[in-house]
């Protein structure tokens, strides 16, 4: 009997459930939008070295009572000429900033190119520059972050870029350099399910 009552309860009570995705805001500057993927629609933006959260990907997050979680996948930015030496290691590394210059994380990608490797969907660019149409993406790594509730502000800023071939390394930490890009930015509000504890 007791477990029938138990049963009809966690028939009733809702469990902890990914929350559904909210709308947001992304007042990242016109200029830092690298283009579309062809295939998802996808905006991909590039990523600059700074210390200001205005000149980086700057996302406002809608207010949530519970808090929830934000994602991006974060790609390498790589102008693949043939002067650019594959194969490389290439290590990038950016950081997400909220209210001002607190870090919310650091996140790196590391990955090896070689000769003849493809991001996985074209990018119709948004710039006909000459210098563009050999920048794309490389690489794809999901970024998952738990927001806290309330309203909040963040930024995606690039910190460096570290390129090795063979015996010698770059390491790339100028303000104003683009090096990385991302996408496929997802917000979803927490909703966890009725405790059944009190």
């Amino acid at each position: 009997m007791i477990s029938l009552l138990i049963s009809v309860l966690l028939a009733w009570t809702p469990f902890a459930q990914e929350g559904k995705d909210i709308p947001f805001d992304v007042r990242a500057r016109q200029n830092l939008l690298m283009g579309k993927g062809s295939n998802s629609g996808s905006p991909y933006y590039d990523v600059i070295i700074t210390r200001q959260p205005t000149q980086g990907i700057l996302i406002k997050l809608p207010y949530t009572k519970k808090g929830g979680k934000f994602s991006f996948d974060l790609h390498h930015r790589i102008a693949m000429t043939e002067d650019f030496g594959l194969p490389a290691e290439v290590t990038t590394v950016v950081e997400v900033l909220s209210g001002g210059t607190t870090s919310l994380g650091v996140y790196t990608i590391a990955d090896k190119i070689n000769p003849g490797d493809k991001f996985d969907e074209p990018i119709v660019k948004a710039s006909s520059a000459e210098i563009d149409k050999y920048i794309t993406p490389i690489s794809r790594k999901t970024i998952t972050m738990d927001i806290r509730p309330g309203p909040q502000s963040i930024s995606i800023v690039g910190q460096m870029l570290i390129i090795t071939r063979g015996t010698t390394t770059t390491r790339i930490d100028t303000p104003g350099t683009r090096i990385a890009a991302v996408s496929n930015f997802k917000f979803a509000e927490t909703s966890p399910g009725v405790s059944l504890t009190p």
